[in-house]
């Protein structure tokens, strides 16, 4: 049965483990140090009109530069049209596949090297992904220049995908820029 009394034999040994926590305290309450050449704002994208596809889901990658992010988990593939209405991405519901040869592809960023692997129609679709997601930086989720130097709030995007029967549906959203606190 215990008594009523409280130990103190650990309460020094308690408080003395608090002391960096307290220490640091008036360190952090200064704030970040400034940093010469921090944007003023950043952009911020968002999905404003998603295709009814099923199996379909995309989705904003939130980062300095936005970037998308689909996962496809349907019957039958679809294409990701580029930025010249070109083939760029196929999702099969099982795989994610390039067309090595799409401008589109050539100029990303974020392009992860290929191990070589062609993929099931040409020499020209490469297998990119063993899931059923990919995420890039598109283009087209970049701000434009004027965007910046002509005070514009809003700026539209907006990415092409075509159905294996041939017909196409978008997924639109918009930019916004946020200033900074």
């Amino acid at each position: 049965m215990k008594s009523g009394r409280i130990s103190t034999g650990r309460l020094p040994l308690a408080l003395f483990s608090l002391l960096p926590l307290m220490a640091s305290a008036p360190a952090g309450a200064h704030g970040a140090p400034d940093a010469e050449g921090a944007p003023s704002e950043i952009v911020q994208a968002r999905i404003t009109v998603q295709p009814n596809i099923q199996g379909l889901n995309a989705m904003i990658l939130d980062a300095p530069r936005p970037g998308i992010l689909l996962s496809y988990r349907g019957e039958t593939p679809i294409t990701v049209l580029g930025t010249q209405d070109e083939a760029f991405l196929r999702f099969t519901g099982k795989t994610v596949m390039v067309n090595t040869d799409s401008p589109s592809w050539r100029s990303l960023p974020n392009a992860p090297a290929l191990s070589g692997t062609p993929g099931e129609e040409s020499d020209r679709w490469a297998i990119l992904s063993q899931s059923a997601s990919f995420g890039w930086l598109d283009p087209r989720l970049e701000a434009t220049e004027s965007m910046h130097h002509q005070g514009k709030e809003l700026q539209g995007w907006s990415i092409t995908l075509q159905t294996a029967s041939g017909e196409t549906a978008t997924i639109d959203g918009e930019l916004r820029r946020k200033p900074l606190p």
